[in-house]
């Protein structure tokens, strides 16, 4: 009970509120305009969703990536905050970029993996029927018209293909 009253105590912002991220932004204000000044600073572009933090630039950029790293670790704690180094990468061009889920190589698009695990639900679907894949999941079609319409947002050509499958699935068998 200690523990659980003194984390407590310890300023700290509530999870899943509707004012989350907008306080959020509020607390990492200042961390955001010292990490945009700094990447400006060595030629790169800076970019924060929630607490992931994304530098990209050109190859000078991944070979002062650790004098990178310590800059930014070091105005992070100077602002309060802590890097978790154990999520911290360095993505060169070969290899697939991935922030938050989303693949950023050349424009945003979902994984190729992650599109054709949907595409082949959507097939079995429309082949077994949708209680062949569903797998207790409630609300089975609105979980796969959000994955379909996931995929439309960030690849409007592969979305709309997984879209016209998803449209072959009869919900009545």
């Amino acid at each position: 009970m200690f523990h659980l009253r003194r984390r407590l105590s310890a300023p700290h912002l509530p999870q899943g509120a509707p004012t989350s991220p907008a306080l959020a932004n509020l607390c990492a204000f200042g961390l955001d305009v010292r990490l945009e000044q700094m990447a400006h600073r060595v030629g790169a572009t800076y970019t924060r969703y929630a607490d992931d933090l994304t530098f990209s630039g050109d190859a000078s950029l991944s070979r002062g990536a650790r004098r990178l790293e310590k800059m930014v670790g070091d105005i992070a704690r100077d602002e309060g905050f802590s890097l978790n180094r154990k999520k911290t990468w360095v993505m060169g061009r070969g290899a697939r970029q991935r922030v938050t889920g989303i693949v950023v190589n050349q424009g945003v698009s979902v994984a190729r993996d992650e599109a054709d695990a949907i595409k082949a639900t959507l097939h079995n679907c429309a082949k077994h029927g949708p209680q062949s894949q569903a797998r207790g999941v409630a609300n089975f079609r609105d979980v796969l018209q959000g994955k379909v319409a996931w995929v439309e947002f960030l690849n409007p050509r592969r979305g709309a293909a997984l879209r016209r499958q998803l449209e072959t699935i009869d919900w009545n068998s």
